[in-house]
């Protein structure tokens, strides 16, 4: 097990091993930068891994083998690859929730929200396009680990709704949307199409003149349902 912290300089005594010694011990404990390098490079090389191979046909073997390091490694710094998984799921949700943080829901029109909502899908597609194997995982490979893994993605969905129907609550209240609309279903029905909008685009690697029509064509359905 790595050690929490750097040993005390006051335990060595003039009986202690030479100096060059000393310093071969502290440089093997990690400082925290390298041990964030460290997790970032296994997560990394799971993913490719679990999109490639799916997760129960995955190890920690592969895992190790890709990075050129020992099993002993990635178990210091991940419990087994269910952990992993479970990262890369926070790692998902993190970046989610980045999109609709980075564009509160205060816009004042429609014309506004057609633009904000132009630029929440184009941050979502940017995020699975750059790495599509986060699509693989989120949309396939995780329903097929376990009840609770299943569970965990639906609930990023579900947060990602909750947000929406923010945008939805603030529309309404500036009347520039349908007054009678149920924000919580209505959320749920526009984060399922740009979900769908999203896997499709990443996983069949769509270049920018395929995405646009994709693009186009959810915003326009989306303002079309939602306005008064």
């Amino acid at each position: 097990m790595m050690p929490s912290k750097m040993t005390s300089l006051s335990v060595f005594t003039p009986q202690s091993p030479p100096v060059v010694n000393r310093w071969i011990v502290m440089a093997n404990i990690a400082s925290p930068e390298k041990i964030a390098r460290r997790r970032q490079d296994i997560l990394d090389a799971a993913i490719d891994i679990f999109a490639e191979k799916g997760f129960h046909a995955s190890g920690i073997a592969d895992i190790a083998t890709r990075l050129g390091i020992g099993h002993g490694t990635v178990y210091r710094y991940y419990k087994n690859k269910r952990d992993i998984f479970n990262e890369i799921l926070n790692l998902l949700l993190s970046e989610m929730s980045t999109v609709v943080q980075q564009d509160p829901p205060n816009t004042n029109s429609l014309a506004e929200y057609q633009q904000q909502l132009e630029r929440i899908a184009d941050r979502l597609i940017a995020i699975f396009r750059e790495r599509p194997q986060l699509a693989r995982i989120a949309f396939y490979e995780s329903y097929g680990v376990d009840a609770d893994i299943s569970d965990a993605v639906n609930r990023i969905q579900e947060l990602f709704a909750e947000f929406t129907a923010y945008y939805l609550q603030n529309g309404i209240s500036k009347a520039f949307l349908r007054s009678e609309m149920n924000t919580a279903i209505a959320a749920q029905l526009v984060t399922a199409m740009l979900m769908e909008t999203v896997k499709h685009v990443a996983l069949n690697d769509f270049s920018d003149e395929q995405i646009e029509p994709w693009r186009h064509e959810i915003i326009r359905l989306m303002i079309g349902g939602l306005s008064r």
